[in-house]
């Protein structure tokens, strides 16, 4: 047999940095546009807590949904400037936790500790609250009179259940 005639062995393909570097940019583009289309997905009620845990009996996102977007973005700024001091509120309250469960841990039994350690968390907790009535005091007198109405029938929507909200506002004829 010739040369010309003995079959070739087939070519292997090499990969290149090249082709890596463009995959791996294709991964990277596709991951943020999956980022940025599910961000849109969500929507326009994408608020997240305003405040904290007890703001939400008086101030429900239902209110702030049904509000224009600018003004909306107004009162929801005002609240957030609150935002800081409440994490700290929180992170003492957490760290006055964790002093009640030391005192129930520590062995002997100290009940005059135990006690002692609660009523300081009860006075932490009630510093919280005062601080969240001050500030919804506030936010609630910037509301507009229909604003008012509107934020009261959320706040009794949020503080019944569906079948009693039904019952209420078909006694009131609505």
């Amino acid at each position: 047999m010739s040369d010309a005639q003995t079959p070739k062995a087939p070519k292997t393909r090499r990969w290149s940095w090249l082709w890596i570097a463009l995959i791996a940019s294709l991964a990277i583009n596709l991951a943020i546009v999956a980022a940025i289309v599910s961000h849109q997905a969500v929507g326009p009620h994408r608020h997240r807590s305003i405040t904290g845990p007890g703001f939400t009996q008086i101030l429900p996102r239902a209110f702030f949904r049904e509000l224009d977007r600018d003004r909306r973005d107004e009162l929801v700024g005002e609240l957030r400037e609150h935002r800081k001091g409440f994490r700290e509120l929180r992170k003492n309250l957490r760290q006055k936790a964790r002093d009640v469960a030391s005192a129930l841990r520590a062995e002997p039994y100290d009940e005059a500790a135990v006690t002692k350690a609660l009523e300081v968390y009860q006075a932490e907790a009630q510093t919280m609250v005062g601080r969240g009535r001050n500030i919804a005091e506030n936010f609630f007198k910037r509301l507009t009179p229909d604003e008012r109405k509107l934020i009261a029938d959320q706040i009794e929507r949020k503080t019944m259940s569906r079948r009693r909200w039904k019952r209420w506002r078909e006694e009131r004829g609505e």
